[in-house]
């Protein structure tokens, strides 16, 4: 007969100060094999692309044309610079690559490349044979371990032009912009594409290109015209001929243009001589409108030619364009492409980790994580959908929020990838370095950052693993083009009354002329109805599902069964909760709460709280706790559980020039500080295994075992991450001897 007991995880018999920092005691940080840190099982045995090209399966998921089943990806960013130490030689990509894998990375997004090769070179195309060489090397030993590719086509606007000084970041060229509005841009690009991923890989036999294992293109990375204009705060003024041509193919003549105009066209312009792009990145009006239409058509035409291009050169997985920027005029756009991927992030440092940068600290609860909401809503159904970039980044005091609640709506809406946006996935310790990136705590330095790595073991397990469970339901956000764009200029977004159901239910957007066939638990809900902020208020008018009407977008979903009754969302408080009950998101609180069989996370900012088997009592500070099963097995039943409490981190020696720790007066260095805490955690477990506790080091080595005392119905581990004999510990294995 199973026996119930409560582990009792006491981080403190008494409480430490919630400002009290400490350095890590860990060195060596590469993941020693078989330990609970090790998610190598998570990655298919290799190599990558024996089941063939990746293909869009009839469900609008990523799969393969010899296994026709969906497959996720958690993806490893990857930005190689002199500053980082570049390309690793042949006995360091091996051991970055097993690296990867050990993290329980199964694919690999290589970012900024051509600024890379190109550094330092004067000629045009001529990439550093010894970085290029490493390239090849790296590639071929990623598609041995079984870990796929995706790639930039294009991501410096100075691509691959020679004799760019003082450094490849520098304002000389306008490679995005080019490559929609020259023929010579388009060129260019052509040529850096056929020699970058297009030259026989020596260690595989194949140009990368042709080789299976590279999943995905994105053909120009962030290249929408419009956030390329917003950067400049202008449009070019070489869009003027193609846009009066454009106008003149729609009008055929001054009349007509005049008549659609009124008073917006100029004494001076005519579709036969001088036309003027709209003079505000963002106006609104018949010009606007018309030079929205302009822009859809030209990047859609841009986008279908680049993947010709390509499809030329042999490539056969997929291919996107324009991964940024959550308007409908960039949504309309990306109609087009094959597979939808999108950027967004909470927060962004200024300069960098340079002294003055400057990075918010608003948590996700003031905002009701709208970058996430913004992601939701670019989604199109019928469409693989990811997110090869997103971060809460360093030093936002809040990131363990977005370790848990990430990872958590992308498996609950069921995308197909994600990529907490990285230069460096992984780092082997924090040993003195030469290069500058890899001797300190920089934003995006996700392998140096132990809140970030702590953040990918549980992205692995919630989204990658599966945990959490795929939404009940389908929400239709229905959008009609040509209203979005005579509106708005496509200026508008999805509104937050309908951003926010993505904590309920999936969300996607849907571009048919008839939304209203859905099928059960799905509903539509109409964005493009004239009116400048949808109402919240619903009526026949504003809803499609064919299930009835109601006084709320809640009510539209109880009606078509895909949240019940007892549902807490409460969309005006920020109270959110997934139609399956495994994930809440609460605003008032502060917390985020997920449970599902194998993991179970709460974050909050200090007290107490319980979800499923596990409770937090008297938390001393703002902290994530999370608990998941190693083997396969639900928690209660589990032999050996891998637990994470993330606090915050920063830089030795990190000063800032405000009590807010808003903007950086000194960055400092190596070792991590680490913002201690103290809780009691309860966790209900079945059996009668004799369970041990032990602190693990990042590389998940057990340090000395922690004594359990047996106390009345519950087994009790009296510590204090303050006082552990080395140093702060951020993971513990729990396990039966």
């Amino acid at each position: 007969m199973l026996r119930l007991f409560l582990l009792v995880l006491c981080l403190s018999s008494k409480p430490a100060a919630a400002d009290q920092w400490l350095p890590l005691g860990d060195q060596e940080l590469s993941v020693a094999p078989g330990s609970a840190l090790d998610f190598s099982q998570l990655v298919e045995v290799g190599p990558a692309g024996k089941h063939g090209w990746a293909k869009v399966l009839e469900d609008g998921h990523i799969g393969f044309e010899r296994r026709s089943i969906p497959q996720r990806f958690l993806i490893a960013s990857m930005g190689f610079s002199k500053l980082n130490g570049g390309l690793p030689d042949k006995a360091g990509s091996e051991r970055l690559v097993q690296e990867l894998k050990r993290t329980g990375y199964n694919m690999v997004r290589l970012h900024q490349l051509d600024a890379h090769l190109m550094t330092g070179r004067s000629k045009d195309f001529d990439f550093d044979p010894e970085q290029f060489d490493r390239l090849h090397y790296l590639l071929a030993q990623l598609k041995e371990a079984g870990i796929y590719w995706i790639t930039d086509g294009l991501t410096s606007n100075n691509a691959a032009w020679g004799d760019v000084r003082p450094h490849r970041w520098v304002k000389k060229h306008h490679a995005k912009m080019d490559v929609l509005t020259k023929s010579e841009g388009f060129a260019h690009w052509a040529t850096l594409v056929e020699r970058l991923w297009g030259t026989k890989n020596p260690y595989t036999g194949s140009a990368p290109l042709q080789d299976p294992a590279m999943l995905g293109m994105i053909l120009v990375n962030e290249g929408t015209v419009g956030f390329l204009a917003a950067l400049e705060g202008n449009y070019p003024d070489n869009l003027g001929p193609l846009f009066r041509d454009w106008l003149k193919d729609r009008y055929r003549n001054n009349a007509a243009l005049r008549a659609a105009w009124g008073g917006e066209l100029k004494a001076k312009e005519s579709v036969d001589g001088v036309m003027e792009v709209p003079a505000t990145v963002r106006g609104r009006g018949p010009r606007n409108a018309d030079f929205a239409r302009f822009v859809s058509d030209l990047e859609r035409k841009s986008y279908k030619a680049m993947e010709a291009h390509v499809r030329k050169l042999g490539f056969k997985g997929l291919t996107t364009a324009f991964d940024n920027w959550p308007h409908f005029g960039a949504d309309i756009t990306r109609t087009a492409v094959q597979w939808v991927d999108m950027h967004a992030y909470h927060a962004e440092a200024s300069a960098h980790g340079q002294p003055g940068s400057k990075i918010s600290q608003l948590s996700v609860h003031d905002n009701a994580a709208s970058y996430i909401r913004g992601l939701t809503t670019t989604r199109q159904w019928g469409k693989p959908f990811t997110v090869t970039e997103y971060g809460q980044p360093f030093w936002n005091r809040w990131r363990h929020e977005s370790a848990a609640l990430m990872p958590a709506v992308a498996a609950h809406q069921d995308w197909d990838a994600i990529s907490q946006y990285a230069e460096t996935p992984v780092q082997f310790d924090y040993g003195p370095s030469p290069f500058t990136r890899m001797q300190a705590i920089y934003p995006f330095n996700v392998g140096a950052d132990p809140i970030a790595r702590g953040a990918e073991r549980l992205a692995a397990l919630l989204f990658l693993r599966g945990d959490v469970a795929t939404a009940k339901g389908r929400i239709h956000l229905h959008l009609d083009a040509e209203r979005a764009l005579t509106h708005s200029a496509g200026w508008e977004r999805a509104p937050e009354s309908l951003s926010k159901l993505a904590f309920v239910s999936a969300v996607g957007l849907d571009f048919r002329s008839d939304p209203v066939k859905n099928l059960k638990r799905e509903v539509s809900f109409e964005m493009t109805t004239g009116r400048s902020i949808w109402s919240g208020k619903l009526d026949t008018a504003l809803t499609r599902s064919g299930l009835g009407s109601g006084d709320s977008p809640l009510a539209v979903l109880r009606d078509a069964d895909i949240i019940e009754a007892s549902n807490r969302t409460r969309l005006d408080a920020g109270v959110f909760e997934s139609d399956t009950g495994e994930v809440v998101f609460n605003n008032q609180t502060k917390q985020i709460e997920v449970l599902t069989a194998k993991t179970v996370a709460l974050v909050l900012r200090g007290g107490s709280a319980t979800t499923g088997p596990l409770t937090v009592k008297d938390a001393s500070g703002p902290a994530l706790f999370a608990l998941s099963a190693l083997d396969n097995q639900p928690i209660a039943k589990s032999k050996r559980l891998l637990l994470w409490v993330l606090t915050d981190a920063i830089n030795s020696g990190m000063k800032f020039k405000d009590d807010e720790r808003t903007a950086i007066k000194t960055l400092g260095g190596f070792p991590p500080q680490v913002q201690t805490v103290s809780a009691t955690l309860k966790i209900a477990t079945e059996g009668d295994a004799k369970l041990k506790a032990w602190p693990l080091s990042l590389s998940g080595a057990r340090r000395q075992a922690v004594s359990l005392v047996p106390v009345p119905g519950a087994i009790e581990l009296r510590l204090d991450t303050s006082k552990l004999r080395d140093g702060p510990a951020l993971f513990f294995e729990i396990a039966a001897e």
